[in-house]
């Protein structure tokens, strides 16, 4: 048999999809005996893609074929294929009836229900998708208070279809403090929303994973399958990208500030994380029908420049006075509206602080919310450890100028910060403004027409732990900042509401 006709009985025991060029290249290559890395220098691929795709054709083959093809027994098999053939017939049609149809292939590759087709450029894959947020993350709504023009905002961006007069957002990133409902809020538009998606995966970065092991959570993979999928970052990113272009898919990336760099301004990635930048990248600039979502308590860097309407920003703000009201009332505390008011503003309307403040209030002053505000110590616990997870992350010209903010006690404006820091040499002139902007994507400053200030609660904190320095009793950086542990929850942003 020659390869012409070995390749002839390919197209007829094969669907199209799963026989492309660089299959055949790779058959022809190997049927001449070449190894993967010589198939690779000659096709212009990494050696460990081409490997893949081999492993994955001769998978094909042999289930098409009804036995084992390997890259060694290939002449072996056609030429016994071709040998049968002649007892029928020297017709290619009639070889072709001796293996398995391309619907009956088919049949068998979606035999396994928990396995869904990826049909790309190069091969078949085999993705093992979430693709259920309610067994993931069961409904809230009874816990859920607020945020409807947060969630109609979402829900407008997420089920833009390509019929739609306007192009479907591809990448949105909801940002604000720890605490402040981020996760909570996109457990909540999902339920209303994954109707309009074929598959739903939900990724948690909490732990700062590598690339490749979240693309190996993406896909499923086991420690017999790991082997089978390509280790190259393009590789792993063009198998996502080619199932976002053939599937509607919304795929959620929770906490992604764990995967950026701390100590410095804010949005630059962790020096083994850059390949989450790179797929955000192409999510941008390629034409797909997906969405990825992203929470982050900062703005990934080159995102803020994108003015397109597929690329969305929301930032989370605070809850209103009428919600901090009605979430006191579901966690059985009796507060008046004053008292609603009071801690409204004092936390800026963060929903996690709101409810330590509540669960403090049940167990320690039989839900009177008047006794416990008397008492005067509205920082502790839990809140304490996100402040000063959030702090941690802060770079020096960021620290010194919050430190400055939360030593004053009113509205701090630009030139008293260029006055206090720059013309100190405590910040450098070509640092303070992009301190400046950093701390207000990370949502940590108010900025008003009369300046900057701090969220009472966050200043009573910074203060805490401020050590008098000179005569204007100026702080130095508060020993809280001069360590960094992953951040492990998320909180309240000041700033308005904003998209682009």
């Amino acid at each position: 048999m020659t390869i012409e006709d070995a390749l002839d009985l390919i197209d007829t025991a094969l669907d199209p999809s799963c026989f492309k060029n660089l299959h055949q290249d790779i058959f022809r290559l190997s049927w001449q005996g070449k190894s993967y890395q010589e198939i690779a220098e000659t096709c212009g691929y990494d050696t460990d893609y081409v490997r893949h795709v081999g492993y994955q054709l001769w998978q094909n083959l042999s289930q098409a074929l009804a036995q084992k093809v390997t890259k060694r027994n290939l002449q072996v098999v056609f030429r016994r294929l071709e040998q049968q053939s002649r007892i029928l017939s020297n017709d290619v049609e009639e070889i072709a009836s001796l293996v398995l149809t391309p619907q009956y292939a088919k049949s068998n590759i979606n035999a396994y229900p928990t396995k869904v087709e990826l049909v790309s450029d190069q091969t078949i894959y085999p993705f093992l998708w979430s693709d259920s947020p309610n067994r993931l993350y069961p409904n809230h709504s009874q816990l859920f208070v607020g945020r409807q023009q947060e969630q109609q905002t979402l829900c407008q961006w997420l089920t833009r279809s390509g019929q739609d007069q306007t192009r479907p957002v591809q990448l949105i990133s909801l940002l604000g403090m720890a605490g402040i409902g981020k996760t909570s809020l996109v457990q909540q538009v999902i339920h209303q929303i994954q109707g309009h998606f074929q598959k739903v995966i939900w990724c948690s970065l909490r732990n700062a994973p590598t690339f490749t092991e979240t693309f190996a959570n993406i896909v499923n993979a086991d420690e017999q399958t790991t082997s089978q999928w390509p280790t190259h970052i393009d590789a792993q990113i063009d198998i996502l990208m080619h199932y976002f272009r053939q599937h509607r898919c919304l795929l959620v990336l929770d906490n992604f500030e764990t995967i950026l760099q701390p100590g410095q301004m804010g949005g630059s990635y962790r020096p083994n994380h850059q390949a989450y930048g790179q797929l955000l990248r192409h999510l941008m600039d390629s034409s797909h029908q997906s969405c990825v979502l992203l929470t982050s308590r900062e703005q990934p860097i080159g995102i803020n420049l994108r003015n397109q309407p597929t690329v969305q920003t929301l930032y989370l703000q605070g809850l209103s006075l009428s919600e901090t009201y009605t979430l006191l009332n579901h966690q059985e505390v009796e507060a008046t509206q004053t008292d609603a008011e009071t801690l409204n503003a004092y936390y800026g309307g963060n929903p996690y602080a709101l409810k330590v403040a509540a669960t403090n209030v049940t167990s320690l002053f039989h839900c009177q919310v008047a006794e416990w505000i008397k008492q005067g110590n509205f920082v502790f616990g839990t809140i304490q450890q996100l402040l000063k997870q959030q702090l941690q992350r802060l770079a020096p010209p960021e620290q010194q100028i919050v430190n400055f903010i939360a030593s004053e006690t009113g509205h701090v404006t630009l030139d008293q910060l260029h006055e206090a820091l720059v013309l100190k040499d405590l910040v450098s002139t070509t640092d303070l403004l992009p301190a400046l902007q950093s701390l207000q994507s990370r949502s940590l400053l108010c900025n008003q027409e009369d300046g900057f200030r701090l969220l009472p609660y966050l200043r009573e904190y910074v203060c805490g732990y401020q050590t008098p320095v000179g005569a204007n009793n100026r702080a130095s950086t508060p020993a809280v900042l001069t360590s960094f542990q992953p951040a492990a929850l998320t909180f309240s942003t000041s700033l308005p509401l904003a998209h682009r």
